[in-house]
């Protein structure tokens, strides 16, 4: 199993969306860039019955904003809370908080999605979404959001078509830019790179008892199972195989018999478009295949993929190698332009080189890098119980990815319930990662009204096709931007349900036509 020191994986390849600031702050054509000229937080002490348990647990809570022994409210929002009325820091280089709380692009070209303009600790809470949608927020003076140490956190869009809590991240309202470079601090990698935790610790875990630490990790909403801590690797090793904001909680014994806690986050994504599909696994194997159709085309869907749609049939490596290569785009460009194969001279950016169950050693082997699109895994059975995420049987997630996709072209998300043997409803959800940042969590949100989750039932399996949604990635804006517009796809709009088809259906009908451009 290879191991990357976290000073490694993924280096400036992340570009998180970078959402306009304001005049007074300006912004920057390269956008927002997670480089690893991180900030980090002190510490937070904890007696033996307060510290973090086994391998996968919740672990202990963060210190919270004024803690005297804190992170200086480094990780006081993991649940999301409200900093309504919180004192704001004000950039003296420049503010850009300002006395109303803005929507979209401005006249200058700025884009406010996700900024909190007037400083009060919420974030676009009166600008409208659509449920399901999901951008990136950051609280307190935007103008700080690109400060080394600070991070984005994550908004849904709820049912009713409000924003929801900005959860995660660490923020202006957290003094972010304040944060102690010495202790423990924020990581950031790739999914499938296996990590190595302590780089988190800083000098915090100098003066560690030798054997006594313990790492436990809490994943992302819906990451069902959890990878554990260790695997077969040493017991600082961790692997996230899907995107999102993990939290880790370190504890190590003192010689003085007492113990310490530090809590860091831990950022994993990818560049490009990711659609992660996550199902449940029991009591009975499940075998569900994500499809991508390809941009701007809408010829009928094929099960297994077609020249116009990757899927298990034609996206996967086996497929792709021999000689049935899906060739949406070009093999001669250069990136950022779409291109089929590309290897990338920095080994750790070629993502799908650490794709689970020895996947990732055949796409290094090929020589080639990684394809566009592909599919990592087509994941046709597993076992739930395993926590390994190096064991075979564990339940990966099926991913699809375009590492650098085409600008200002829809693109459409399908899934089809290939079938089990079961008696229990399936319920599939459907992650979208555009640079790393969520565009889009549907399947428990974003259909019906009131809200209920995508079902498959029983008699579903084997021919239920749901067209999910078409995102997009928009022509460039002024400052860059790099983030996409993910449309839900519904069968009837005035009540939000899903477009539930079947096998014979989709074999003759691509679907309802994509949107018209976003504007810019």
């Amino acid at each position: 199993m290879s191991r990357l020191r976290v000073s490694s994986v993924l280096p400036v390849v992340i570009a998180i969306a970078a959402s306009g600031a304001g005049s007074a702050a300006g912004c920057s054509a390269e956008g927002k860039r997670l480089t690893f000229d991180l900030t980090t937080g002190g510490s937070s002490h904890a007696d033996e019955a307060g510290s973090a348990g086994g391998a996968g647990g919740a672990g202990v809570a963060p210190a919270q904003p004024g803690d005297s022994e804190g992170y200086g409210g480094f990780l006081g929002d993991i649940d999301g809370g409200a900093h309504e009325g919180l004192p704001v820091t004000v950039n003296p280089c420049g503010s850009a908080c300002g006395p109303t709380e803005l929507c979209g692009v401005d006249e200058l070209g700025v884009d406010h999605a996700g900024l909190d303009d007037d400083c009060n600790g919420m974030i676009d809470e009166n600008c409208g979404c659509i449920a399901g949608q999901a951008h990136s927020c950051f609280r307190g003076d935007p103008s700080f959001r690109r400060s080394p140490g600070c991070f984005p956190g994550t908004q849904i869009c709820d049912e009713t078509g409000t924003w929801g809590p900005c959860v995660g991240g660490v923020h202006a309202d957290q003094d972010c830019h304040r944060n102690d470079v010495a202790g423990c601090h924020p990581l950031q990698a790739a999914p499938f790179a296996t990590v190595d935790l302590k780089e988190g610790t800083g000098s915090f875990s100098e003066d560690a008892r030798p054997d006594s630490e313990v790492w436990t990790v809490t994943c992302p909403p819906g990451v069902n199972p959890c990878p554990s801590v260790g695997g077969q690797g040493p017991a600082d090793d961790f692997k996230p195989l899907q995107s999102g904001e993990y939290t880790v909680t370190y504890t190590k014994s003192l010689a003085s018999g007492e113990t310490a806690t530090c809590v860091y986050p831990l950022f994993v994504g990818a560049r490009g478009l990711r659609v992660e599909l996550e199902w449940e696994h029991e009591p009975a194997s499940v075998d569900m295949d994500l499809y991508l159709h390809k941009p701007d085309n809408m010829q009928p869907w094929t099960v297994g993929g077609s020249s116009a749609a990757c899927g298990y049939g034609n996206c996967t490596l086996d497929s792709l190698s021999g000689g049935s290569a899906i060739t949406w785009f070009s093999d001669t460009a250069t990136p950022p332009e779409p291109v089929n194969w590309y290897l990338d001279p920095e080994e750790t950016n070629n993502s799908c080189f650490y794709a689970p169950r020895g996947v990732g050693d055949d796409w290094r082997a090929h020589g080639r890098g990684c394809h566009s699109p592909r599919l990592d895994l087509d994941n046709i059975s597993c076992a739930h119980r395993t926590t390994d995420p190096d064991d075979p049987t564990f339940c990966a997630p099926e991913n699809i990815n375009v590492d650098f996709p085409p600008k200002a072209s829809w693109m459409r998300i399908a899934v089809h319930y290939f079938g089990g043997s079961v008696s229990f409803d399936v319920h599939p959800r459907i992650k979208i990662y555009c640079n790393g940042e969520l565009g889009a969590d549907l399947g428990p949100t974003g259909f019906y009204d009131p809200e209920v989750p995508v079902a498959f039932v029983p008699e579903d399996s084997g021919d239920r096709f749901w067209l999910v949604a078409d995102v997009i990635f928009p022509e460039a804006g002024e400052c860059g931007d790099d983030t996409c517009v993910v449309r839900p796809i519904y069968r009837d709009e005035t009540v939000k349900t899903p477009y539930l088809s079947t096998v014979r259906d989709v074999r003759n009908d691509f679907g309802p036509a994509y949107p018209s451009q976003p504007r810019p």
